[in-house]
């Protein structure tokens, strides 16, 4: 094993113990990896690598997979159009990822799609750790660090280099043995069932489109006539088509600043559109006419199709402080209601997000107040796991009847 140390001596793993791994790019590398998969035994560890930042999109640009008695495999995606047999021979296990919820989407977009979970970075949560990431959780169970100079690279570059796939390979290095330390640690704990659960949610948690996704625009709070927000929008449109169109990253075709201030000052000709900075540049020069007949079209849009300003807001209870003079009822019993939750989380060394999501148990106490609850069914209702409504639901009952 190749390390060096940190401070407090914690030794750094900068290449696999287990041995380079194998890059896995053309037919011959990838049958080869599906026998050798076949053959290990026991779950699969895995991670992926996307371009963030430079690409369009959130594709894979590299799965890395490890399996005891196979070795580490470094699959490029790329370089083939169907990976249903690698999915296929991975479903004889469970797939050990650190960050779940990052990786399941775009894996199963690639045909990939896990039969069993098991996130490293939430069972941590479950244990307590305050540090979660994965060189802090290999640090606290196997004394190891891990190097991580590579971690915000353009994964889409071909060839990559030998020290990217060194780093990646080590994201997969030591995922099966944390994972054996927190499951004998959440056994302990009597937390194995739900962490089981949750990974279970992680799962199967269905992907929902954003509605208007444009309005995530970086200063549209500045943006108060609906005319200008409708600038703002088709700027944003015409930008993300370029953007999908050329597989490039929407930022790198136009920065947020540039449609903001656009829909701010609403130039009307290439002259003025060309006087903003970040308009004047040569390859948004040569785009001008689409920049500026976006524009044009929010300009002349008629006012009935102009976006509102707002979209509308879904039933929320409003900031604690106005609770007891808009209800003083539910503010008599969160006060109760928080200090359960608290001490539960404390009792079990648990992130008090993972009892009960702060925002879901103020809407639950706000909205208790409109009759008789059962809070189990609107917690289910809500989102929460069975094992949070056994944890919390008796007693929260309680509060809310006794109240």
């Amino acid at each position: 094993m190749n390390t060096s140390t940190v401070a407090q001596d914690v030794p750094v793993m900068r290449e696999p113990a287990s041995g380079s791994a194998q890059y896995v790019a053309n037919t011959t590398s990838y049958l080869h990896a599906l026998g050798r998969l076949a053959a290990g035994t026991g779950p699969f560890a895995v991670d992926a690598e996307r371009a963030s930042g430079f690409r369009y999109g959130n594709r894979n640009y590299l799965i890395q997979i490890k399996r005891e008695g196979s070795g580490i495999f470094l699959v490029d995606p790329t370089a083939f159009e169907d990976l249903s047999e690698l999915n296929r021979v991975m479903q004889s296990d469970m797939w050990i990822f650190h960050a779940a919820t990052q990786d399941i989407g775009p894996l199963a977009e690639q045909g990939l799609v896990p039969p069993r979970v098991f996130d490293t970075e939430f069972a941590a949560r479950l244990l307590g750790l305050e540090r979660v990431n994965l060189a802090a959780v290999t640090t606290h169970f196997l004394g190891v660090s891990l190097a991580k100079e590579f971690s915000h690279q353009d994964w889409s570059t071909r060839p990559l280099p030998e020290a990217w796939l060194n780093y990646a390979a080590l994201d997969v290095e030591l995922l099966v043995e944390v994972a054996r330390e927190e499951t004998e640690l959440l056994r302990e704990q009597g937390k194995l069932d739900w962490a089981l659960e949750e990974f279970e949610h992680l799962r199967t948690l269905p992907t929902v489109p954003r509605t208007d996704p444009w309005r995530r625009t970086s200063g549209i709070q500045t943006i108060r006539d609906r005319r200008k927000l409708a600038v703002l929008r088709e700027l944003w449109l015409e930008r993300e088509k370029i953007a999908r169109t050329k597989d490039i990253s929407p930022s790198k075709i136009l920065p947020d600043r540039a449609i903001t201030q656009a829909a701010t000052i609403l130039p009307r000709t290439l002259g003025g559109l060309l006087s903003l900075h970040d308009f004047g540049g040569a390859a948004n020069r040569k785009r001008a006419h689409l920049w500026q007949r976006a524009i044009q079209r929010a300009l002349a849009m008629p006012t009935a199709e102009l976006p509102p300003l707002r979209l509308p807001a879904s039933p929320k209870a409003p900031p604690i402080k106005f609770w007891e003079e808009k209800s003083p009822l539910a503010a008599k019993r969160y006060e109760p209601a928080k200090s359960f939750v608290d001490s539960l989380a404390e009792e079990h060394e648990l992130p008090i997000e993972n009892v009960v999501q702060p925002k879901m148990l103020r809407q639950l106490v706000w909205d208790s107040v409109e009759g008789p609850m059962d809070v189990a069914s609107y917690l289910r209702e809500s989102g929460a796991r069975e094992w949070q409504i056994d944890l919390v639901s008796p007693t929260l009952q309680s509060i809310i009847d006794q109240h």
